[in-house]
This record gives C-alpha cells, sequence and structure tokens, in this order.
C-alpha cells in the first residue's frame, strides 16, 4: 500500500500517532519526499492553523479527494464509488448522507431512519472516532437523539479539526443529566491546549444547583466585559435569568432590554393596520414557539387551539422540527398551515407571505425559542402568552396576556413591559387527560400515620430561601417527613448537595426522603398519592407542578411576592377557588402547613379535593378556551377601531 494511502487509513481509524509514525518513517527513508503538504492534515487534527501559502501546488491525496467531493455532492453515483475506493475513509459516507440522502429524504421518519442508518454505519466502520457521529449531529442540527448517545468519555484528543461538534457531546451530557461529568468534561476542554468554543454550560450547571444569583453575577460580568460581542440568544438569557431573582435589578433589566432590542436583526416586514373582515372570513393567527409538543406549553395549548379553528385560520410556525409526538400530530392537523422550522430559520418572509391579523409568541424567553420576534412588526397585533415567566419585553409587542388574579400582583413589577391584557378567567387551560393524570376512579392514597409533605418541582427553585421556608416547617411538624425529587437527581452529585443543603438548614435527616424520579409521567404521578401537601418553591414557584398536585387532590402551600414567577401558583389556586391556601406572610407557613395537612390527611378528602379541582374553572376545557378566543377577537375588534398598534414601551 502506498504510504499516502496507510497514513491516512490510520489517520482517519483514530490512530493518530501510529500515522504520523509512519509518515515520518517513509519521510526519513525518502529525503525527497513532500512531507510539508502531507502534514497538513495531520496538523489541522490538532488544531493547528496551517498556511498552505508557500505549498498550494504540493496537493495532498486527502485534498485531491476533496475536491472530488464538490464535484461529486450532488452525484451519489460517484459518492457510492468514492466510498468503494476509499473505504477507510469517513469523509465520503458523511458526504453521501448529508450531501445526497438526508435532503432527498421524503419524510420526517424516512430522514430519522437514513440518519440512524449513517450513524450506525460510522460508528461500525470507525469505532475510535466517536466524533464523527457527534459531526454528523451538529451537521443535522440533530438534538432529539442525544439523550440516545453512549456515556463516554471523549477527552480533547479526541476531535479531529472540527471541536465545535463538542458542544453537541457537552449537550449530550445534559440531557442526560450527567451534570458532574459535564462539568469536568467542560473544564478540560478548556484547559487543553487546543482550543474549543465556549458556552454556557457552567452557568447552566449553577442553575441545576439553585445558584441563580451566581449565573446572575456572571452573566453581569459577561456583559460588562464582552458588551460589543453578544448575540441575541446570550441577552436574552440573561434577561431569563433576571427575571428568576427574588428582586428585580430594574436598572440591570433597562440595559438588557436595550441590547435586546438592539441586537434583533433588521426587518423589512411592516404590518399594515388591521383591515374589516367579510362575514364569512376568518382571521388569520401566526403561532410561533419551540415548544408545540410534548411539553407544558403544548399540553397547555392543545385545547385552546381546538376551539380556536372555530374562529381563526391557524397557523403554526413550530421549531423543534424533528421532534414527533401526539401532542405535536393533533396540532399539526389542527393548522391551517404547520410549518416546522430549523432552529436559526428566518421567520420574516415567512411571516411577509403569511399576513397573519394577529401573532402570538408562546415562548418568550426560554430555550430555543426566537428572542427578538417581537421587537418587529410583523402583525398589526401581536402578543405574548404561556411560555414565559415575565414579559417579552418586545419593542413592538402589544400585549402581555395574563389572567386578573395574577395582573393585580405584577402590574408595577415590570416598568417598560407591555401592557398587560388581563383575562376574565383563568390564563392556562388544565385538562387532566393530555397532562397524563390519570381518571379519578384510579387515583389511591397512603394514609400514614405522620404527616407527608412533598416538593416536586425542578431543584433550580430549591433556593436558599426556599429552603429555609422548609426547613421552618419541618422543624414546626418535626414528626413530618418531606418527600423531595427533581430529574436532576438523576445525578448522584446533585442530590447529594441538596441533602447537605438541608442538613445545613437544620433539617432532621430522618425527616428527608429524596425519591428517585420515575421512569415516566404517569408512574411519577402515582408519588402525589404518598403525600398530604405540597409544599411550593420560592422565589420561582410551580406551574405544572402546582396543577399536578391540584388535579392529584394534594393541596399546595403557596406564599407569593410581587413577581409572575412567584405568584403563578397563587393565581391558579385563587381561580380553582382555594384562596385560603394562599400564605401572606412567611411566618405563617408552619402553622399553615399543619392545618391544611390535617384537612386533607384522609385518602376520601384528597379525592374529594381530586374531583373538586377538575369541576373548576382552571380544568374547564370548553369554558376558558371559548373565553380566550372572544379575547382575541377583542384585541383585533380594539386594534381596527384605533386603526393603530400599540406604541413602543419605554421605561421610566
Amino acid at each position: 500500500m502506498p504510504v499516502a494511502e496507510s497514513w491516512l487509513e490510520l489517520f482517519f481509524a483514530g490512530q493518530r500517532l501510529a500515522a504520523e509514525v509512519n509518515l515520518l518513517a517513509h519521510a526519513f527513508r525518502n529525503p525527497g519526499f513532500a512531507l510539508s503538504a502531507e502534514l497538513v492534515p495531520l496538523q489541522r487534527s490538532f488544531g493547528l492553523t496551517v498556511d498552505q501559502a508557500d505549498n498550494h501546488d504540493q496537493t495532498t491525496p486527502l485534498l485531491a479527494l476533496s475536491q472530488q467531493y464538490q464535484l461529486s455532492a450532488q452525484q451519489p453515483a460517484s459518492l457510492r464509488s468514492l466510498i468503494q475506493q476509499h473505504p477507510h475513509y469517513p469523509d465520503p459516507l458523511l458526504l453521501l448522507g448529508l450531501s445526497y440522502l438526508l435532503p432527498a429524504a421524503s419524510s420526517p421518519a424516512q430522514r430519522q431512519q437514513y440518519f440512524q442508518r449513517l450513524g450506525r454505519l460510522l460508528s461500525f466502520r470507525f469505532p475510535h472516532r466517536p466524533d464523527l457521529v457527534l459531526q454528523l449531529i451538529a451537521a443535522d442540527a440533530a438534538f432529539a437523539v442525544l439523550k440516545s448517545l453512549p456515556d463516554q468519555a471523549l477527552p480533547a484528543s479526541s476531535y479531529y479539526a472540527n471541536t465545535h461538534c463538542a458542544l453537541f457531546h457537552l449537550q449530550a451530557l445534559w440531557a442526560k443529566g450527567r451534570y458532574q461529568a459535564l462539568h469536568h468534561t467542560y473544564i478540560h476542554y478548556i484547559l487543553s491546549r487546543r482550543w474549543f468554543p465556549h458556552s454556557d454550560f457552567l452557568l447552566r450547571g449553577f442553575t441545576i444547583i439553585a445558584r441563580i444569583e451566581r449565573t446572575d453575577q456572571l452573566f453581569r460580568f459577561i456583559h460588562q466585559r464582552n458588551h460589543h460581542e453578544l448575540q441575541l440568544t446570550t441577552i436574552s438569557n440573561m434577561l431569563f435569568t433576571a427575571l428568576g431573582l427574588e428582586q428585580l435589578d430594574q436598572l440591570h433589566i433597562a440595559k438588557l432590554v436595550a441590547d435586546y432590542r438592539r441586537l434583533s436583526p433588521a426587518s423589512t416586514a411592516i404590518a399594515a393596520p388591521p383591515l374589516p373582515l367579510k362575514v364569512s372570513e376568518k382571521p388569520v393567527l401566526a403561532i410561533v414557539s419551540a415548544d408545540l409538543r410534548l411539553h407544558p406549553v403544548g399540553r397547555f395549548w392543545l385545547p385552546i387551539a381546538r376551539e380556536l379553528l372555530r374562529h381563526f385560520k391557524l397557523v403554526h410556525l413550530a421549531f423543534n422540527p424533528l421532534d414527533d409526538d401526539e401532542i405535536r400530530r393533533e396540532l399539526s392537523d389542527l393548522s391551517h398551515r404547520w410549518q416546522p422550522l430549523e432552529a436559526n430559520a428566518d421567520v420574516t418572509p415567512l411571516l411577509a407571505e403569511i399576513q397573519p391579523q394577529m401573532l402570538l409568541d408562546l415562548g418568550g424567553h426560554t430555550a430555543d425559542n426566537r428572542p427578538g420576534i417581537l421587537n418587529h412588526r410583523h402583525a398589526p397585533v401581536q402578543a405574548t402568552y404561556l411560555g414565559f415567566y415575565g414579559p417579552s419585553y418586545g419593542l413592538h409587542c402589544d400585549w402581555w396576556i395574563l389572567d386578573s388574579a395574577i395582573a393585580r400582583r405584577v402590574e408595577h413589577s415590570y416598568p417598560g413591559s407591555e401592557p398587560i391584557w388581563a383575562l376574565p378567567g383563568p390564563s392556562l387551560c388544565f385538562d387532566p387527560s393530555a397532562h397524563g393524570l390519570p381518571p379519578l376512579e384510579q387515583l389511591r392514597y397512603s394514609e400514614p400515620d405522620h404527616i407527608s409533605l412533598g416538593s416536586f418541582n425542578h431543584t433550580r427553585k430549591l433556593t436558599d430561601s426556599c429552603i429555609d421556608r422548609f426547613a421552618a416547617v419541618l422543624n414546626d411538624l418535626d414528626t413530618a417527613t418531606l418527600l423531595f425529587r427533581s430529574h436532576s437527581f438523576y445525578d448522584h452529585a446533585v442530590r447529594r448537595w441538596f441533602l447537605q443543603r438541608f442538613l445545613d438548614a437544620g433539617v432532621n435527616p430522618a425527616q428527608l426522603q429524596p425519591i428517585p424520579y420515575a421512569v415516566s409521567g404517569p408512574e411519577s404521578l402515582l408519588d402525589y398519592g404518598r403525600i398530604h401537601l405540597h409544599l411550593d418553591s420560592y422565589p420561582v414557584c410551580g406551574t405544572t407542578t402546582t396543577l399536578d398536585s391540584m388535579a392529584m387532590g394534594i393541596p399546595v402551600l403557596t406564599c407569593p411576592n410581587h413577581l409572575y414567577a412567584g405568584a403563578i401558583s397563587a393565581a391558579l389556586i385563587e381561580q380553582a377557588g382555594f384562596s385560603d391556601w394562599i400564605c401572606h406572610d412567611p411566618a405563617d407557613l408552619p402553622s399553615m402547613a399543619r392545618d391544611l395537612a390535617e384537612r386533607y390527611r384522609s385518602a376520601a378528602s384528597r379525592l374529594a379535593l381530586a374531583q373538586q379541582v377538575r369541576s373548576s374553572p382552571v380544568c374547564d376545557t370548553q369554558a376558558m378556551p371559548k373565553m380566550f378566543a372572544s379575547q382575541l377577537k377583542e384585541m383585533l375588534r380594539a386594534a381596527s377601531l384605533t386603526g393603530q398598534q400599540s406604541a413602543p414601551a419605554a421605561f421610566a
């Protein structure tokens, strides 16, 4: 075998040292061998920048092959012949998949099949090159497969020239709850002598252990030091963090909002005032979200969309295009137009084509959504709703849709935000069946001889303030136990962290019962049958968890503040008709916990509560969607009368 072929075979197989020895040995035996050109791919694989200005006439077999790839990109027959000629090189196989097979797939299911087949072939043929599968995932933005990647350590030396795909390994660790491994791996990459892209994974790690104030401090440092380098998504992440704190720094938020509006890409879309509609004509309603799927947003939206279909032409712009589940399929069926979009897709031309009378953003500043879409006028009426625990601060967001119960709590908390449109009923529609809750006749409750409390919210909500409140309750009810869980406990280091924090707060270890996260949604709901009372978190309270608990027959004790993130539970509880569960002074939490736990101690009382909640306005899947549709039409009517949109909000 010629030396070029033999060393390249070793090189692509992941044996760089053997390849280098092979190449240098050949150069030593053959003084006239053009070693400098051959070293280019080897040097690049170690992250070195190589200047080829002086040896542009010296083409390596690899570079020659790359030129062939460019000529053969749309010719599958040529690509297949390249694979046969060079079976030890992954490049033709990758190119065949990315340039021809995946784009030619006729359906998402077929595309997924091709993708999985290509990934298996790469793993089988090149077992020492785990970065190849990551490159495939990166090229196809296939986030859905990250959880299925094998658990293996990928040191910095595992990557060839493309170190950007290391982010997908980190993302896989995040998706699988391997937070300690993620932290160590990220530090290893950054401290290695090679260049690896920086990311926010360390900051995310602080949120997992409820150190949101630390995340905010780091974000402030980054904002101050790298202000002119920041991107729109980073500013959106900073707003997400800043709006989840116990106290809002309005000056800091004002700076972030100014950047958020400044960094939104320019748009040529100018929406005209809404024209009068004919009697039989339905207005076009565009809904933009990354969570129109098996996600709390998708579950809350589904019963509303069923009703809106009677009044509007629904156009769903759905990010995360490879997701496929029952919620997504039904929403697609309910749509006059269902448009799956890649994460970086430009929605401006699409919205200009659709020309909606109204645009609803269901994402706000949450992950994978489109920050900045409400900074431009794509529709005569634009609003934010449902997906985020704060306003959007969009330059052309006309309304923030809330219900009256929470509107009165937060109306003065967000200066400079869009105005509130207060609904006359609940702002959320909770369908127990859509959220996987069992029917009433299948509910089962334990009746232990002691009070059993629960906390099933995410660990990022178990802040120091929250744990201090829980500790006060447990110290007062010294025979009570606390069952607490989170999917973050999949990482044992995170579980130990929170156990220690409870102990540091003075909780008796005999009162703590951390329980494993259930492997499925229906199994996780069985845990509600083991408790008498659910303790709400603070300063970010529960939403879906609060409704799950109530509809399972478990009261929720909450102590709200003046911010949406801390008051949504109280609003839901009030709308369901249980205002006496709302504590207005943290000092009263222990006595209220005792009273509520005793009131619902029997299985019969909890079953009766479940029935009462499921008959309440928050679970009325007929009345709430009708009210919501009526309110949207009222927004359009108001805009038609004025003939102009709301003026952009300004900070006081």
